[in-house]
């Protein structure tokens, strides 16, 4: 019977030794990943992530903004470049016609034009409006060319003058103005 306990001391050593290897094992590895992995950072990137996330949205609306300002769709209308003009010549007492292509950008297409006015600028550098005219018709989204019939004041000097248009719009109950870029012409004295 001594050697049946004998022989069961032995093998519950030998497991013992053979579960402290395993344990001991078990220990370097676990120390091993703790100490070459960055886990803390892992955790501190995990915990911080929410506010990265609005950092992130928050520098996203506001490259969407300047995206939309530099193509000019911040804007109620969009002109098309280079074609806005004034059919020439205009002699001091004539009325100008000016020739523009423009559309609504996303932004302006739920709002309603209610008035355009002119305003013109000659030598003197002050503006000078022309009366205010509510607009015949709407325009769409796409280039839409129109020729306006303007009256100029009668206090602007011959020379050189700019004119553009001041529009205020109404953009869902909200009172929004926007303007066309300024074009020059010459103010010609009569004969």
């Amino acid at each position: 019977m001594t050697e049946k306990t004998h022989s069961f001391w032995d093998f519950v050593t030998d497991e013992a030794k053979k579960w402290t290897a395993r344990v001991a094992f078990a220990g370097c590895a676990a120390l091993l990943v703790l100490l070459f992995t960055p886990w803390q950072e892992r955790l501190q990137a995990i915990w911080d992530s929410p506010d990265r996330l609005a950092s992130i949205s928050d520098k996203l609306d506001y490259l969407t903004q300047e995206v939309m300002r530099a193509t000019g769709e911040d804007r109620v209308i969009h002109e098309a470049p280079g074609l806005t003009y004034v059919t020439e010549p205009v002699y001091v007492g004539d009325r100008i016609t000016l020739n523009i292509v423009v559309r609504r950008t996303r932004t302006g297409a739920a709002c309603t034009l209610l008035t355009r006015t002119a305003l013109f600028t000659d030598e003197t550098n002050i503006a000078t409006p022309g009366p205010g005219v509510s607009p015949s018709r709407q325009v769409g989204d796409s280039d839409t060319p129109m020729r306006l019939r303007l009256d100029v004041p009668h206090q602007l000097r011959p020379g050189r003058v700019t004119v553009h248009l001041s529009l205020e719009f109404d953009c869902g109950g909200k009172r929004v103005f926007d303007r066309t870029a300024p074009v020059a012409f010459m103010l010609l004295e009569r004969d």
